[in-house]
């Protein structure tokens, strides 16, 4: 990255900070969305997530396919209407969202064609079905990335960190190319100014800056197992491991519990750990908010350091997966049964 990019990049980012503060354009104190409801911070941010990383990758990324940078800015549009509770149902908003993935997936011919599983792979064969399941993987992965998106510098430093796994594999393993490695710096330097005023809870993603952000990391993770064919497609699962998962897992227990699988709650794990805390009289909420953002990226980093040394292994990137699997499940049943011990119950306006 040269010396222009770098003053390009600052320059962008103070100009929407500067911006969007000073005419209120998408400060969330004056929202009223889920996001604002049930992110984890008490004084008023900028969701200038969407508008920043939107503006980085139209600049930035190389690729000059431009009905691709339009369904970027698509549904960076969608995101920002959610924010700013222009479009409050969440059924037209999922299938407004899913239908743009399917022309990104569909314009630039996206598969997830081997599983290492002959009965899925032969599913996979059909073109269809082969379809469906890139578009659900991608929808499944935007939805879970804005669902952790409740805590300082959770997602951010969660994506700078599966990008900085990227840049990693390189090197561990250099027969694997990168795709476009200049602007995968780009977009980590871009990434760590926005996760160091996040952290502070002065901006936010939003769901216009984790759409954006999540489609861009599921498509480059799908075009970079494409070209090195010695990767496995389950290293792409090992280091997207918890957005993926607590879609699923939020998924199955609003089945279970019989509520509505559509409406945002506040009882993913991010949730129940500060509201044990709260429960310890912590009193100062801006530390409980950043430090459980810390101790879950510390807690991946061990995973993320066996995926990428064993990208091409995997027996090892599964056994990283069911790892993470059951240190989520057992964190998440001892926090639920801790809660459930005390009478009043804690929910977040």
């Amino acid at each position: 990255m040269d010396f222009n990019n770098f003053v390009t990049i600052i320059l962008i980012f103070f100009l929407y900070f500067f911006l969007l503060k000073k005419f209120n354009l998408l400060n969330d104190k004056i929202l009223s969305s889920n996001h604002k409801q049930l992110v984890l911070n008490k004084k008023p941010a900028i969701l200038l997530g969407g508008p920043y990383l939107l503006t980085i990758i139209l600049i930035f990324m190389p690729y000059d396919f431009y009905p691709i940078k339009i369904i970027f800015l698509l549904i960076g549009t969608l995101g920002i209407m959610s924010d700013r509770d222009f479009l409050t149902n969440p059924k037209v908003r999922i299938f407004i969202q899913c239908f743009l993935i399917f022309l990104f997936v569909y314009l630039q011919d996206l598969r997830i064609d081997d599983l290492r599983v002959d009965i899925l792979n032969n599913l996979l064969s059909n073109n269809f079905f082969n379809i469906f399941f890139t578009v659900f993987c991608l929808a499944i992965l935007i939805n879970g990335s804005n669902f952790i998106d409740g805590l300082n510098g959770l997602l951010s430093g969660y994506i700078i960190i599966v990008l900085l796994s990227i840049l990693f594999i390189s090197y561990t393993y250099p027969t694997i190319v990168l795709i476009e490695k200049n602007f995968l710096n780009i977009l980590i330097f871009s990434l760590i100014i926005f996760f160091i005023f996040n952290i502070y809870g002065h901006t936010f993603l939003g769901d216009s800056g984790s759409y954006i952000i999540s489609l861009f990391l599921g498509f480059y993770l799908i075009k970079l197992y494409y070209i090195n064919e010695i990767l496995s497609p389950y290293y792409i699962a090992a280091i997207l491991w918890y957005p993926i998962f607590e879609n699923l897992f939020s998924f199955i227990r609003r089945l279970t519990t019989k509520s509505d699988i559509s409406k945002a709650d506040n009882f993913h794990l991010h949730h129940l750990f500060y509201k044990f805390l709260k429960t310890k009289n912590f009193k100062n909420e801006k530390n409980i908010n950043n430090f459980f953002s810390f101790i879950i990226l510390l807690i991946n980093i061990p995973g993320f350091l066996t995926a990428n040394l064993f990208p091409t292994k995997t027996i090892v990137l599964i056994l990283v997966i069911s790892i993470n699997i059951v240190l989520y499940l057992f964190a998440y049943n001892f926090f639920s049964k801790q809660l459930k011990n005390y009478k009043k119950s804690y929910h977040f306006k």
